[in-house]
């Protein structure tokens, strides 16, 4: 998959998105890492959402941390880590999107601390382009 920068709006870079010869929207692509995470592909996901976003990939490990282990999900930035408490939540597109978006604020600005409310639209956002291309195609 290539990325490319198109145009500059309002101070935010829209790109087109290459994969095999296509170009996809945004749109398209929120739906593409959606479809990814439910086909039980969370590391491909995250790796497109790494290059997407332009920084490092975090890896994902079951298990949980400890003060954490009550958690669906958790980043640890200092070890650039998503951990999920179960394997079966690993095609949840919600817990993954959820803790990669703390993995994409702790990289671009460098906080620990992120309002949640602000991980779980990001993790909607996508989820909600999964759905309207999931109905387009399917009539």
């Amino acid at each position: 998959m290539h990325i490319r920068p198109s145009t500059v709006t309002r101070k935010v870079l829209k790109y087109t998105i290459f994969e095999d010869g296509l170009a996809l929207s945004e749109q398209e692509f929120r739906a593409r890492i959606v479809g990814c995470i439910l086909a039980g592909r969370p590391e491909e996901a995250v790796k497109l959402l790494s290059e997407f976003y332009a920084i490092p990939e975090p890896s994902l490990r079951v298990g949980t941390v400890k003060r954490h282990r009550k958690v669906l999900g958790c980043y640890v930035a200092r070890e650039k880590r998503i951990y999920i408490s179960q394997s079966q939540l690993l095609a949840d597109p919600f817990v993954i999107l959820h803790e990669f978006y703390h993995h994409l604020r702790a990289s671009s600005v460098g906080r620990d601390r992120q309002v949640e409310k602000r991980a779980d639209l990001f993790a909607l956002t996508f989820i909600r382009d999964f759905k309207r291309s999931s109905m387009a195609s399917s009539g």
